[in-house]
């Protein structure tokens, strides 16, 4: 359950950081929205390889664990 909260809140934070700079770049160049998606975009994107890594590293831990 632990690590399903752990890789639930990496996602989640890095889309929302990433939407929360995309609005601040629409409000300092006033390209209203396509600083708000290419921000999501790239904040899932984020959270993404961050879960990805996370979750290879528990793979290669219950790896070792199994070969000892």
């Amino acid at each position: 359950m632990q690590i399903a909260f752990r890789l639930g809140t990496e996602l989640t934070v890095a889309t929302i950081i990433g939407g929360l700079l995309g609005y601040a770049l629409d409000s300092f160049f006033g390209t209203k929205p396509w600083g708000l998606v290419v921000g999501i975009l790239l904040g899932s994107a984020a959270g993404c390889l961050a879960v990805y890594r996370v979750a290879m590293t528990l793979t290669i831990d219950d790896e070792d664990k199994n070969n000892d």
